[in-house]
């Protein structure tokens, strides 16, 4: 198995946990942990840290800005519901300055409007083809929650604890902590996006 749109590698996790690079008998188990660590980040923060070419579909906004589904890092073609291309010289960014972008406003002295299409819809008829995501690659501290992660993943095969001190109930029952560690729920709260 490879890792895919992993945030972080398996030299990494082996170094965490201390296998030596030459030791090769867990590795597709690793690289599992990896992608599912690097997917939960994905799913818990609403957004992937790497780069998607894709093209999404709009509805027309009320007014001259159109708010993303996603994070954007760049456009490829925007095209009107009339099917005509939007050029970039008719649009500002939202934020202006950084990545990602979350919306996109036609500028007030621009004469492009919204458009519906021949037929007078105007439900997913603005065509966005770009670069999604937040960032082409995780940022460090994401990087370090994956590494979290999936070493709290691995290491609970061998009954250690890494998120916290273990409780035992009146019953006797063992009640392990959560699977993601302190430090990685505050990387995903960080990077949560706000809809």
């Amino acid at each position: 198995m490879t890792i895919t749109n992993g945030y972080c590698t398996l030299a990494e996790i082996k170094a965490t946990i201390d296998i030596p690079t030459a030791t090769t008998t867990d590795d597709t188990m690793l690289e599992r942990l990896v992608e599912a660590a690097s997917r939960t980040l994905d799913r818990e923060t609403q957004r992937t840290f790497y780069a998607r070419t894709e093209t999404h579909y709009f509805d027309i906004p009320d007014g001259r800005e159109l708010r993303m589904d996603d994070d954007l890092l760049s456009i490829t073609t925007l095209t009107n519901g009339n099917s005509v291309a939007i050029a970039s010289t008719e649009y500002n960014f939202i934020p202006r300055n950084r990545t990602p972008y979350y919306a996109l406003k036609l500028k007030e002295g621009s004469s492009v409007y919204w458009r519906a299409d021949s037929s007078s819809n105007t439900e997913a008829v603005i065509e966005l083809a770009g670069t999604w995501g937040h960032s082409t690659t995780a940022p460090e501290d994401v990087t370090e929650a994956c590494i979290q992660i999936a070493s709290a993943a691995y290491k609970r095969r061998f009954g250690e604890n890494l998120g916290a001190v273990s409780t035992v109930t009146a019953a006797g029952i063992v009640i392990s902590p959560q699977d993601i560690p302190v430090f990685a729920w505050n990387v995903i709260k960080v990077y949560k996006r706000r809809t």
